[in-house]
Protein backbone atom coordinates (compact mmCIF):
# COMPACT_ATOMS: atom_id res chain seq x y z
CA UNK A 1 0.00 0.00 0.00
CA UNK A 2 2.83 2.41 0.87
CA UNK A 3 4.51 1.64 -2.43
CA UNK A 4 1.25 2.34 -4.28
CA UNK A 5 0.83 5.66 -2.46
CA UNK A 6 4.40 6.62 -3.33
CA UNK A 7 3.78 5.78 -6.97
CA UNK A 8 0.63 7.93 -6.97
CA UNK A 9 2.54 10.82 -5.46
CA UNK A 10 5.21 10.53 -8.15
CA UNK A 11 2.55 10.37 -10.90
CA UNK A 12 0.77 13.42 -9.48
CA UNK A 13 4.04 15.31 -9.26
CA UNK A 14 4.88 14.40 -12.83
CA UNK A 15 1.45 15.53 -14.02
CA UNK A 16 1.84 18.80 -12.14
CA UNK A 17 5.27 19.33 -13.63
CA UNK A 18 3.94 18.68 -17.14
CA UNK A 19 1.19 21.25 -16.57
CA UNK A 20 3.66 23.78 -15.23
CA UNK A 21 6.02 23.57 -18.19
CA UNK A 22 3.56 22.89 -21.03
CA UNK A 23 0.76 25.31 -20.15
CA UNK A 24 0.38 28.63 -21.90
CA UNK A 25 1.73 31.24 -19.49
CA UNK A 26 -0.23 34.49 -19.43
CA UNK A 27 1.63 37.31 -17.73
CA UNK A 28 -0.58 39.42 -15.48
CA UNK A 29 -0.02 42.92 -14.13
CA UNK A 30 -2.22 43.42 -11.08
CA UNK A 31 -3.41 46.79 -9.80
CA UNK A 32 -5.14 47.20 -6.45
CA UNK A 33 -7.06 50.28 -5.31
CA UNK A 34 -7.04 51.89 -1.89
CA UNK A 35 -10.37 50.30 -0.96
CA UNK A 36 -8.94 46.83 -1.59
CA UNK A 37 -5.82 47.60 0.44
CA UNK A 38 -7.86 49.07 3.28
CA UNK A 39 -9.90 45.87 3.52
CA UNK A 40 -6.81 43.63 3.48
CA UNK A 41 -3.81 44.60 5.61
CA UNK A 42 -1.69 41.85 4.00
CA UNK A 43 -2.81 42.65 0.48
CA UNK A 44 0.51 41.79 -1.29
CA UNK A 45 0.46 38.25 0.06
CA UNK A 46 -3.28 38.00 -0.58
CA UNK A 47 -2.85 38.83 -4.28
CA UNK A 48 -0.19 36.13 -4.64
CA UNK A 49 -2.22 33.51 -2.81
CA UNK A 50 -5.38 34.35 -4.75
CA UNK A 51 -3.64 33.84 -8.09
CA UNK A 52 -2.08 30.61 -6.81
CA UNK A 53 -5.59 29.34 -6.12
CA UNK A 54 -6.70 30.50 -9.56
CA UNK A 55 -3.89 28.47 -11.08
CA UNK A 56 -4.95 25.43 -9.09
CA UNK A 57 -8.49 25.86 -10.42
CA UNK A 58 -7.28 26.19 -14.02
CA UNK A 59 -4.95 23.20 -13.55
CA UNK A 60 -7.63 20.97 -12.02
CA UNK A 61 -9.89 21.83 -14.95
CA UNK A 62 -7.22 20.89 -17.48
CA UNK A 63 -7.33 24.22 -19.31
CA UNK A 64 -3.67 24.34 -20.27
CA UNK A 65 -3.40 27.93 -18.97
CA UNK A 66 -1.25 29.32 -16.17
CA UNK A 67 -1.35 32.88 -14.85
CA UNK A 68 1.91 34.52 -13.80
CA UNK A 69 1.80 37.73 -11.76
CA UNK A 70 4.67 39.92 -12.93
CA UNK A 71 3.78 42.96 -10.81
CA UNK A 72 1.24 43.70 -8.09
CA UNK A 73 2.80 46.64 -6.28
CA UNK A 74 1.19 49.57 -8.10
CA UNK A 75 -1.98 51.42 -7.18
CA UNK A 76 -4.93 51.33 -9.57
CA UNK A 77 -4.62 54.36 -11.90
CA UNK A 78 -8.40 54.42 -12.52
CA UNK A 79 -9.46 54.54 -8.87
CA UNK A 80 -11.09 57.98 -9.16
CA UNK A 81 -13.31 56.96 -12.09
CA UNK A 82 -16.86 55.84 -11.19
CA UNK A 83 -18.16 52.54 -12.56
CA UNK A 84 -16.36 49.26 -13.19
CA UNK A 85 -16.99 49.44 -16.94
CA UNK A 86 -15.61 52.96 -17.15
CA UNK A 87 -12.56 51.92 -15.14
CA UNK A 88 -11.91 48.97 -17.42
CA UNK A 89 -12.20 51.22 -20.49
CA UNK A 90 -9.88 53.84 -18.99
CA UNK A 91 -7.28 51.24 -18.06
CA UNK A 92 -6.22 50.98 -21.70
CA UNK A 93 -4.63 54.42 -21.31
CA UNK A 94 -2.28 53.17 -18.58
CA UNK A 95 -1.03 49.83 -19.89
CA UNK A 96 1.92 48.88 -22.07
CA UNK A 97 3.79 45.77 -23.13
CA UNK A 98 4.97 44.67 -19.69
CA UNK A 99 2.24 42.02 -19.46
CA UNK A 100 -0.39 40.20 -21.50
CA UNK A 101 -3.34 40.99 -19.24
CA UNK A 102 -3.93 43.77 -16.72
CA UNK A 103 -6.22 43.14 -13.76
CA UNK A 104 -7.70 45.59 -11.27
CA UNK A 105 -8.77 44.18 -7.91
CA UNK A 106 -11.15 46.74 -6.46
CA UNK A 107 -12.83 47.10 -3.10
CA UNK A 108 -15.41 49.51 -4.53
CA UNK A 109 -18.81 47.86 -4.92
CA UNK A 110 -21.24 48.70 -7.71
CA UNK A 111 -24.61 47.15 -6.96
CA UNK A 112 -24.49 43.42 -7.66
CA UNK A 113 -21.67 43.68 -10.18
CA UNK A 114 -18.80 41.24 -9.69
CA UNK A 115 -16.52 42.78 -12.28
CA UNK A 116 -16.07 43.95 -15.85
CA UNK A 117 -14.47 41.93 -18.63
CA UNK A 118 -14.91 41.55 -22.38
CA UNK A 119 -13.73 38.55 -24.43
CA UNK A 120 -10.43 38.74 -26.30
CA UNK A 121 -9.25 41.89 -24.53
CA UNK A 122 -6.53 42.50 -21.95
CA UNK A 123 -8.22 44.60 -19.24
CA UNK A 124 -10.18 43.05 -16.38
CA UNK A 125 -11.78 44.58 -13.30
CA UNK A 126 -12.72 42.18 -10.48
CA UNK A 127 -14.67 43.24 -7.42
CA UNK A 128 -13.36 42.02 -4.07
CA UNK A 129 -15.84 40.80 -1.45
CA UNK A 130 -14.12 40.99 1.94
CA UNK A 131 -17.19 39.53 3.64
CA UNK A 132 -16.74 36.37 1.55
CA UNK A 133 -14.11 33.70 2.03
CA UNK A 134 -10.88 33.58 0.07
CA UNK A 135 -12.21 30.45 -1.59
CA UNK A 136 -15.15 32.42 -2.98
CA UNK A 137 -13.01 35.37 -4.09
CA UNK A 138 -10.50 33.08 -5.82
CA UNK A 139 -13.28 31.29 -7.68
CA UNK A 140 -14.74 34.64 -8.68
CA UNK A 141 -11.38 35.77 -10.06
CA UNK A 142 -10.99 32.49 -11.95
CA UNK A 143 -14.40 32.84 -13.59
CA UNK A 144 -13.78 36.46 -14.54
CA UNK A 145 -10.50 35.49 -16.20
CA UNK A 146 -12.25 32.66 -18.02
CA UNK A 147 -14.48 35.23 -19.75
CA UNK A 148 -11.40 36.50 -21.60
CA UNK A 149 -11.49 33.35 -23.73
CA UNK A 150 -15.07 33.96 -24.85
CA UNK A 151 -16.88 31.83 -22.30
CA UNK A 152 -20.48 33.00 -21.85
CA UNK A 153 -21.62 34.89 -18.78
CA UNK A 154 -23.72 32.37 -16.85
CA UNK A 155 -25.77 33.96 -14.07
CA UNK A 156 -26.56 30.61 -12.48
CA UNK A 157 -22.89 29.61 -12.43
CA UNK A 158 -21.91 32.96 -10.96
CA UNK A 159 -24.56 32.59 -8.25
CA UNK A 160 -22.99 29.25 -7.36
CA UNK A 161 -19.52 30.81 -7.30
CA UNK A 162 -20.69 33.56 -4.94
CA UNK A 163 -22.34 31.12 -2.54
CA UNK A 164 -20.65 30.84 0.86
CA UNK A 165 -20.04 27.17 0.16
CA UNK A 166 -19.59 26.86 -3.61
CA UNK A 167 -20.73 23.54 -4.97
CA UNK A 168 -17.60 23.03 -7.08
CA UNK A 169 -14.71 24.82 -8.70
CA UNK A 170 -15.14 22.79 -11.88
CA UNK A 171 -15.76 24.62 -15.13
CA UNK A 172 -18.36 23.14 -17.49
CA UNK A 173 -16.74 20.82 -20.07
CA UNK A 174 -17.61 23.24 -22.88
CA UNK A 175 -15.87 26.08 -21.04
CA UNK A 176 -12.74 23.99 -20.55
CA UNK A 177 -12.73 23.07 -24.23
CA UNK A 178 -13.18 26.71 -25.27
CA UNK A 179 -10.36 27.91 -23.00
CA UNK A 180 -8.11 25.16 -24.29
CA UNK A 181 -8.86 26.10 -27.91
CA UNK A 182 -8.27 29.80 -27.31
CA UNK A 183 -5.42 29.53 -24.79
CA UNK A 184 -2.80 30.79 -27.26
CA UNK A 185 -4.78 33.88 -28.19
CA UNK A 186 -2.43 36.94 -28.33
CA UNK A 187 -3.91 38.81 -25.38
CA UNK A 188 -1.06 41.33 -25.49
CA UNK A 189 -2.68 42.65 -28.69
CA UNK A 190 -6.06 43.05 -27.04
CA UNK A 191 -9.09 42.96 -29.31
CA UNK A 192 -6.80 43.58 -32.30
CA UNK A 193 -5.58 40.02 -31.84
CA UNK A 194 -8.72 38.92 -33.70
CA UNK A 195 -7.17 40.32 -36.87
CA UNK A 196 -3.91 38.38 -36.43
CA UNK A 197 -3.18 34.92 -37.83
CA UNK A 198 -6.81 34.02 -38.53
CA UNK A 199 -7.80 34.32 -34.85
CA UNK A 200 -11.17 35.73 -35.90
CA UNK A 201 -11.99 32.45 -37.64
CA UNK A 202 -10.53 30.41 -34.79
CA UNK A 203 -12.64 32.28 -32.23
CA UNK A 204 -15.75 31.88 -34.35
CA UNK A 205 -15.20 28.13 -34.77
CA UNK A 206 -14.54 27.71 -31.04
CA UNK A 207 -17.66 29.64 -30.05
CA UNK A 208 -19.82 27.67 -32.49
CA UNK A 209 -18.56 24.35 -31.17
CA UNK A 210 -18.96 25.21 -27.52
CA UNK A 211 -22.30 27.04 -27.65
CA UNK A 212 -24.62 25.41 -25.11
CA UNK A 213 -27.14 28.22 -24.69
CA UNK A 214 -30.77 28.23 -25.88
CA UNK A 215 -29.88 29.67 -29.28
CA UNK A 216 -31.60 28.53 -32.44
CA UNK A 217 -28.48 29.18 -34.49
CA UNK A 218 -25.05 28.62 -32.95
CA UNK A 219 -23.31 30.42 -35.80
CA UNK A 220 -25.47 33.52 -35.25
CA UNK A 221 -24.72 33.43 -31.52
CA UNK A 222 -20.98 33.12 -32.18
CA UNK A 223 -20.99 36.09 -34.54
CA UNK A 224 -22.96 38.06 -31.95
CA UNK A 225 -20.47 37.29 -29.19
CA UNK A 226 -17.57 38.52 -31.33
CA UNK A 227 -19.55 41.57 -32.47
CA UNK A 228 -20.27 42.59 -28.89
CA UNK A 229 -16.62 42.16 -27.95
CA UNK A 230 -15.54 44.36 -30.86
CA UNK A 231 -18.13 47.03 -30.11
CA UNK A 232 -17.13 47.12 -26.45
CA UNK A 233 -13.65 48.13 -27.61
CA UNK A 234 -14.97 50.68 -30.13
CA UNK A 235 -14.11 48.53 -33.11
CA UNK A 236 -17.39 49.48 -34.73
CA UNK A 237 -16.79 48.41 -38.33
CA UNK A 238 -15.77 44.91 -37.24
CA UNK A 239 -18.78 44.73 -34.92
CA UNK A 240 -21.12 45.74 -37.74
CA UNK A 241 -19.64 43.08 -40.03
CA UNK A 242 -20.18 40.32 -37.47
CA UNK A 243 -23.72 41.48 -36.65
CA UNK A 244 -24.52 41.40 -40.37
CA UNK A 245 -23.29 37.81 -40.52
CA UNK A 246 -25.29 36.98 -37.40
CA UNK A 247 -28.47 38.24 -39.10
CA UNK A 248 -27.61 36.30 -42.25
CA UNK A 249 -27.26 33.16 -40.12
CA UNK A 250 -30.60 33.75 -38.35
CA UNK A 251 -32.68 36.25 -40.35
CA UNK A 252 -35.83 35.72 -38.27
CA UNK A 253 -34.25 36.83 -34.98
CA UNK A 254 -35.58 40.34 -34.36
CA UNK A 255 -33.20 40.87 -31.44
CA UNK A 256 -30.24 40.40 -33.75
CA UNK A 257 -31.73 42.84 -36.24
CA UNK A 258 -32.19 45.44 -33.51
CA UNK A 259 -28.58 44.93 -32.47
CA UNK A 260 -27.46 45.36 -36.08
CA UNK A 261 -29.51 48.55 -36.31
CA UNK A 262 -27.84 49.91 -33.19
CA UNK A 263 -24.43 48.99 -34.59
CA UNK A 264 -25.25 50.86 -37.79
CA UNK A 265 -26.16 53.91 -35.71
CA UNK A 266 -22.85 53.72 -33.87
CA UNK A 267 -21.12 53.56 -37.25
CA UNK A 268 -23.03 56.64 -38.50
CA UNK A 269 -24.87 54.52 -41.09
CA UNK A 270 -28.28 55.92 -40.23
CA UNK A 271 -29.94 54.96 -43.52
CA UNK A 272 -29.00 51.31 -43.05
CA UNK A 273 -30.10 51.47 -39.40
CA UNK A 274 -33.49 52.82 -40.46
CA UNK A 275 -33.93 50.06 -43.02
CA UNK A 276 -33.07 47.38 -40.45
CA UNK A 277 -35.35 48.72 -37.72
CA UNK A 278 -38.26 49.15 -40.14
CA UNK A 279 -37.88 45.46 -40.92
CA UNK A 280 -38.01 44.69 -37.19
CA UNK A 281 -41.29 46.60 -36.85
CA UNK A 282 -42.66 44.68 -39.83
CA UNK A 283 -41.64 41.38 -38.25
CA UNK A 284 -42.79 42.29 -34.72
CA UNK A 285 -45.52 44.97 -34.94
CA UNK A 286 -46.63 44.29 -31.36
CA UNK A 287 -43.20 44.94 -29.87
CA UNK A 288 -42.92 48.28 -28.03
CA UNK A 289 -39.13 47.97 -28.18
CA UNK A 290 -39.29 47.79 -31.99
CA UNK A 291 -41.42 50.95 -32.24
CA UNK A 292 -39.22 52.69 -29.69
CA UNK A 293 -36.09 51.83 -31.69
CA UNK A 294 -37.70 52.96 -34.94
CA UNK A 295 -38.71 56.25 -33.33
CA UNK A 296 -35.18 56.85 -32.11
CA UNK A 297 -33.63 56.11 -35.52
CA UNK A 298 -36.21 58.25 -37.34
CA UNK A 299 -35.29 61.11 -35.05
CA UNK A 300 -31.62 60.68 -35.97
CA UNK A 301 -32.67 60.73 -39.63
CA UNK A 302 -34.35 64.14 -39.21
CA UNK A 303 -37.89 62.82 -39.49
CA UNK A 304 -39.37 64.20 -36.26
CA UNK A 305 -43.07 63.75 -37.05
CA UNK A 306 -42.61 60.11 -38.03
CA UNK A 307 -40.34 59.56 -35.00
CA UNK A 308 -42.95 60.97 -32.64
CA UNK A 309 -45.62 58.75 -34.18
CA UNK A 310 -43.59 55.59 -33.49
CA UNK A 311 -42.70 56.69 -29.96
CA UNK A 312 -46.34 57.34 -29.18
CA UNK A 313 -47.20 53.82 -30.38
CA UNK A 314 -44.55 52.45 -28.03
CA UNK A 315 -45.88 54.62 -25.18
CA UNK A 316 -49.40 53.29 -25.66
CA UNK A 317 -48.04 49.76 -25.42
CA UNK A 318 -45.97 50.57 -22.32
CA UNK A 319 -47.58 53.57 -20.60
CA UNK A 320 -45.45 53.12 -17.48
CA UNK A 321 -42.12 53.15 -19.30
CA UNK A 322 -40.31 56.36 -18.32
CA UNK A 323 -37.57 55.83 -20.91
CA UNK A 324 -40.08 56.12 -23.77
CA UNK A 325 -41.44 59.32 -22.27
CA UNK A 326 -37.90 60.71 -22.14
CA UNK A 327 -37.34 59.88 -25.80
CA UNK A 328 -40.61 61.59 -26.72
CA UNK A 329 -39.75 64.65 -24.63
CA UNK A 330 -36.33 65.00 -26.23
CA UNK A 331 -37.83 64.58 -29.70
CA UNK A 332 -40.52 67.19 -29.01
CA UNK A 333 -37.88 69.63 -27.81
CA UNK A 334 -36.29 69.66 -31.28
CA UNK A 335 -39.55 70.50 -33.06
CA UNK A 336 -41.03 73.93 -33.75
CA UNK A 337 -43.50 75.00 -31.10
CA UNK A 338 -43.32 71.96 -28.86
CA UNK A 339 -41.15 73.10 -25.96
CA UNK A 340 -44.11 73.15 -23.56
CA UNK A 341 -45.16 69.69 -24.79
CA UNK A 342 -41.60 68.48 -24.25
CA UNK A 343 -41.56 69.80 -20.70
CA UNK A 344 -44.92 68.19 -19.91
CA UNK A 345 -43.77 64.85 -21.33
CA UNK A 346 -40.53 64.88 -19.33
CA UNK A 347 -42.47 65.77 -16.19
CA UNK A 348 -44.65 62.73 -16.88
CA UNK A 349 -41.51 60.60 -17.13
CA UNK A 350 -40.49 61.80 -13.67
CA UNK A 351 -43.95 61.02 -12.29
CA UNK A 352 -43.56 57.48 -13.62
CA UNK A 353 -40.03 57.13 -12.25
CA UNK A 354 -38.87 59.92 -9.91
CA UNK A 355 -35.39 58.34 -9.87
CA UNK A 356 -34.86 58.48 -13.65
CA UNK A 357 -31.67 60.55 -14.08
CA UNK A 358 -32.10 61.05 -17.82
CA UNK A 359 -35.61 62.43 -17.30
CA UNK A 360 -34.45 64.94 -14.72
CA UNK A 361 -31.40 65.97 -16.74
CA UNK A 362 -33.40 66.33 -19.98
CA UNK A 363 -36.13 68.31 -18.21
CA UNK A 364 -33.56 70.78 -16.89
CA UNK A 365 -32.05 71.17 -20.36
CA UNK A 366 -35.42 71.81 -22.06
CA UNK A 367 -36.47 74.28 -19.39
CA UNK A 368 -33.19 76.12 -19.97
CA UNK A 369 -33.84 76.12 -23.73
CA UNK A 370 -37.31 77.58 -23.19
CA UNK A 371 -35.93 80.35 -20.99
CA UNK A 372 -33.24 81.10 -23.56
CA UNK A 373 -35.85 81.31 -26.34
CA UNK A 374 -37.99 83.67 -24.28
CA UNK A 375 -34.97 85.90 -23.56
CA UNK A 376 -33.91 85.85 -27.19
CA UNK A 377 -37.45 86.72 -28.30
CA UNK A 378 -37.33 89.91 -26.23
CA UNK A 379 -33.91 90.80 -27.65
CA UNK A 380 -34.95 90.08 -31.25
CA UNK A 381 -38.03 92.28 -30.97
CA UNK A 382 -35.83 95.03 -29.60
CA UNK A 383 -33.52 94.79 -32.61
CA UNK A 384 -36.47 95.09 -34.99
CA UNK A 385 -37.73 98.17 -33.16
CA UNK A 386 -34.29 99.77 -33.37
CA UNK A 387 -33.93 99.11 -37.12
CA UNK A 388 -37.23 98.37 -38.82
CA UNK A 389 -35.59 98.31 -42.27
CA UNK A 390 -33.04 95.57 -41.50
CA UNK A 391 -33.98 92.24 -43.20
CA UNK A 392 -31.58 90.32 -40.93
CA UNK A 393 -33.32 91.64 -37.81
CA UNK A 394 -36.67 90.32 -39.07
CA UNK A 395 -35.06 87.04 -40.13
CA UNK A 396 -33.62 86.43 -36.64
CA UNK A 397 -36.92 87.40 -35.02
CA UNK A 398 -38.82 84.97 -37.25
CA UNK A 399 -36.39 82.18 -36.38
CA UNK A 400 -36.95 82.69 -32.65
CA UNK A 401 -40.72 82.96 -33.11
CA UNK A 402 -40.71 79.64 -34.99
CA UNK A 403 -38.69 78.02 -32.21
CA UNK A 404 -41.16 79.38 -29.66
CA UNK A 405 -44.08 77.93 -31.65
CA UNK A 406 -45.62 81.13 -32.96
CA UNK A 407 -45.72 79.95 -36.57
CA UNK A 408 -48.08 82.71 -37.74
CA UNK A 409 -45.75 85.44 -36.47
CA UNK A 410 -42.73 83.62 -37.90
CA UNK A 411 -44.29 83.44 -41.38
CA UNK A 412 -45.16 87.13 -41.20
CA UNK A 413 -41.62 88.15 -40.24
CA UNK A 414 -39.88 85.85 -42.74
CA UNK A 415 -42.02 87.49 -45.43
CA UNK A 416 -40.99 90.91 -44.14
CA UNK A 417 -37.34 89.83 -44.29
CA UNK A 418 -37.84 88.65 -47.90
CA UNK A 419 -39.50 91.94 -48.78
CA UNK A 420 -36.66 94.02 -47.30
CA UNK A 421 -33.95 91.77 -48.79
CA UNK A 422 -35.27 90.70 -52.21
CA UNK A 423 -31.90 89.30 -53.33
CA UNK A 424 -31.82 86.60 -50.62
CA UNK A 425 -33.46 83.22 -51.10
CA UNK A 426 -32.93 82.11 -47.49
CA UNK A 427 -36.20 83.59 -46.10
CA UNK A 428 -38.11 81.80 -48.87
CA UNK A 429 -36.47 78.48 -47.95
CA UNK A 430 -37.55 79.00 -44.34
CA UNK A 431 -41.07 79.95 -45.43
CA UNK A 432 -41.25 76.69 -47.39
CA UNK A 433 -40.50 74.76 -44.18
CA UNK A 434 -43.20 76.57 -42.22
CA UNK A 435 -45.75 76.20 -45.02
CA UNK A 436 -45.05 72.48 -44.97
CA UNK A 437 -45.66 72.38 -41.22
CA UNK A 438 -49.02 74.10 -41.62
CA UNK A 439 -49.98 71.72 -44.43
CA UNK A 440 -49.98 74.37 -47.17
CA UNK A 441 -47.99 72.35 -49.70
CA UNK A 442 -48.87 74.60 -52.65
CA UNK A 443 -47.39 77.65 -50.91
CA UNK A 444 -44.42 75.54 -49.79
CA UNK A 445 -43.62 74.65 -53.40
CA UNK A 446 -44.06 78.30 -54.41
CA UNK A 447 -41.48 79.34 -51.82
CA UNK A 448 -39.14 76.52 -52.95
CA UNK A 449 -39.25 77.92 -56.48
CA UNK A 450 -38.55 81.45 -55.22
CA UNK A 451 -35.61 80.26 -53.13
CA UNK A 452 -34.10 78.32 -56.03
CA UNK A 453 -34.54 81.27 -58.38
CA UNK A 454 -32.42 83.31 -55.96
CA UNK A 455 -29.72 80.61 -55.72
CA UNK A 456 -30.75 78.98 -52.42
CA UNK A 457 -31.53 75.26 -52.22
CA UNK A 458 -34.03 74.31 -49.47
CA UNK A 459 -33.00 71.61 -47.02
CA UNK A 460 -32.86 68.03 -48.36
CA UNK A 461 -35.01 66.92 -45.42
CA UNK A 462 -37.83 69.25 -46.50
CA UNK A 463 -37.57 68.19 -50.13
CA UNK A 464 -37.74 64.53 -49.14
CA UNK A 465 -40.96 65.15 -47.20
CA UNK A 466 -42.80 67.46 -49.60
CA UNK A 467 -45.41 65.68 -51.73
CA UNK A 468 -45.02 66.00 -55.51
CA UNK A 469 -46.10 69.25 -57.13
CA UNK A 470 -49.63 69.24 -58.42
Amino acid sequence: MRKLAAVLVIVAAAAGGWWYFKSRVINVWVYTDYAFRFNHADWPGLVESRFKEVNRIFQRNGTGVRWKVVNSAETDPTGDIPGVDNRRAALILHIGNAADVFVILTGVREGERTGSVSPFTRQVVVVDFPNKSESVNSRLLAHQLAYLFGTPHDLAAMASVMADKPETDKFPPQTVDLIHRMRNYPFAAGIDGLSQDSWDKKALAALVKDDTGPHAKSLAHAHTAIALALLSERKVEGGVAHFRQAVEADPKDVTLRLALGEAYVRNAQDDLALREVREVVRMAPDSPLAHRALGAVLGRNHQPEEALKELRIAARMEPRNADIQVLMGVQLSTMFGHLDDAIATLEEALRINPQAPMARESLGQVQAIKQHVEDELVAARGRVQQNSSDPDAYFRLAAVEARAGDITAAIRDYRKSAELGPASGTPHAKLAELDYLTGDFADAWAEVRKARALGTEPSPTLMAKLPPQQ
